[in-house]
């Protein structure tokens, strides 16, 4: 705790993540889910952002270009992290973000530095800490609570993700013997610790037949192993090279949260808040438990939760419930790729019919019956609608339609507009866009474009950037694939086989490229020109097509 760092890795930058959950478009759907006025009024209210821990800022320059009515400000006690943020946002145009270089400590003493762009006796409508706390320190951890409550606005959200038990316990072996490895390693030597933790476990669990003590007790050890890739150092070290590094039990974290004035909303992984999707042997002695920190803690313990995404709130603002649904019932949905209506045979030999709505989530697959999922999802598929018309054209009920839809937002199958208010903000979005896939192009890790229609980002892939930008100059056919994969060798990226191995067969290779540019230019760029990722002309570049 006496190095600037306050035992935190700071030997190396960390990844460039977004995460949708984290969208005010995303937390206020939550908060209409359970029950609590959202922070905003309505879209296109201005409103006040704050992140915690914002590392590369990547994540919050893309909300800041999807909401140019707001103000973000990004902190982070890395003043790597800062630079490359601050860059990145000049880069961007992007007028509405600030960074500041600061630590938990310091600010929790005095936070002013925090309220220097805002009103006389203003706040902040959301606060976000993405997976900081399982990584610092306790006195550091107390801080981050202390000033997310000072600075959220009474109502305000605070959404805190972070690493659970019982489903990090197997690598709590994996992290303490890295530990150990870490310690007599060089410090140059960051992949070998490593490696020497992965090689020691894997002797020591036997195998899979016949395992040893270790391999018996922490079965799921083995699998997390597997995970581990050797190719991301910078990600390994921010996840498990720090001081304060532990998972937690939701019931000490709630606990702590609400010693700072933050009590549990819900969670933003929208599946989560619907407790009626658990495995009916587990209802039972989870629904008659009333204690809330006990019955979070059985949810975690009888689905091995291993992550959570849990928003928080300073005072809550009820909601009726006729307000609640005539809120919800206002919202426009809109589809992000074409949905299936009905059952679909597993194949020619088989009669019996697979549903199409599996959905996998924290509490195990969930199958939705296609005779009641079909329907909304037909609608949606014709078009962008409310949900009020889903009500009329189903006869679903405003909480049947809030699993459905959360099942459906979930696997990224719809999104909720921001309906007229997001054309304003298409000329934002796209100049960012193209900021963007340059960036990519020249060898920056960013994976996510705006979708400024829907408030959100979206994935996307370097292939995809390089099959957009040759059908854009107009290129086609086997000199557009050819393209594609000059762009992909230059960068030193090879396509790989079904087994990871790279495949070196010209012909092959392209391919594939030309599979994936059918899918795309069939599919996902009509949905990203319709959505504002792009513009409208894209869709017919130089005449072609």
């Amino acid at each position: 705790m006496t190095s600037w760092n306050r035992g935190y890795y700071s030997d190396s930058i960390y990844t460039c993540g977004y995460y949708r959950e984290m969208a005010p478009i995303w937390l206020d759907l939550v908060a209409l889910i359970q029950g609590h006025i959202p922070p905003r009024e309505k879209e296109g209210d201005p409103f006040n952002y704050l992140e915690l821990g914002c590392g590369m800022g990547f994540g919050l320059c893309l909300l800041a270009a999807s909401y140019p009515e707001a103000n973000f400000l990004g902190v982070d006690f890395n003043p790597s992290h800062i630079a490359h943020a601050t860059k990145l946002a000049f880069r961007l145009g992007l007028s509405n973000i600030l960074f500041l270089e600061a630590d938990f400590l310091e600010l929790k003493a005095d936070p002013s530095a925090l309220f220097i762009n805002l009103k006389p006796n203003e706040g902040f409508q959301y606060v976000a800490a993405h997976g900081i706390i399982s990584w610092v320190v306790d006195a550091v951890r107390d801080s981050l609570l202390s000033i997310a409550s000072a600075c959220l606005q009474p109502g305000g959200i605070f959404y805190c993700s972070y690493n659970t038990f019982p489903g990090w316990l197997s690598r709590t072996a994996f992290q303490k013997l890295y530990w150990l490895e870490r310690g007599r390693s060089e410090k140059n030597s960051i992949k070998e610790p490593f490696q020497r933790t992965i090689d020691s476990l894997n002797a020591l669990l036997g195998t899979e037949s016949t395992p040893t003590p270790l391999g018996s007790n922490y079965p799921s050890l083995r699998n997390d192993l597997g995970w581990i890739d050797l190719n991301q150092p910078d990600y390994l070290c921010g996840e498990y090279a720090n001081e304060g590094w532990g998972p937690n039990y939701v019931s000490d974290i709630h606990q702590s949260c609400l010693d700072h004035k933050l009590a549990f909303l819900g969670s933003a992984t929208l599946p989560d808040c619907f407790e009626q999707l658990l495995a009916p042997s587990l209802q039972d002695t989870i629904f008659k438990e009333s204690n809330p920190f006990i019955r979070q803690t059985l949810i975690d313990l009888a689905t091995n939760k291993s992550f959570r995404r849990d928003l928080f709130v300073k005072g809550f603002n009820r909601l009726t419930r006729s307000e609640a649904e005539d809120r919800f019932s206002r919202l426009l949905v809109t589809p992000l790729e074409q949905m299936p209506t009905g059952p679909q045979a597993r194949d020619d030999t088989q009669a019996e019919a697979e549903s199409p709505f599996a959905f996998n989530t924290s509490f195990g697959q969930v199958l939705g019956d296609p005779e009641i999922y079909g329907p909304v999802a037909a609608e949606i598929n014709a078009g962008p609608c409310t949900i009020e018309h889903l009500q009329t054209a189903t006869g679903y009920s405003i909480i049947d339609l809030q699993l459905i839809l959360a099942l459906f937002l979930d696997c990224s199958w719809i999104a909720i507009s921001r309906r007229d208010l997001a054309k304003n903000t298409f000329p934002v979005g796209q100049r960012c866009n193209k900021e963007i896939i340059q960036l990519l192009h020249s060898g920056r890790p960013y994976y996510y474009i705006i979708l400024p229609d829907a408030g959100l980002g979206t994935q996307f892939s370097l292939i995809d950037s390089l099959i957009y930008r040759a059908y854009v100059e107009g290129l086609e056919g086997d000199i557009h694939s050819a393209c594609v994969l000059m762009g992909l060798e230059e960068l030193g990226v090879h396509l790989l086989d079904s087994d990871k191995q790279p495949i070196n067969e010209p012909t092959i290779k392209l391919q594939r490229i030309s599979s994936f540019t059918n899918a795309f230019l069939s599919q996902r760029l009509p949905m990203l020109v319709r959505l504002g990722a792009f513009p409208q002309k894209h869709l017919n570049p130089k005449g072609q097509r």
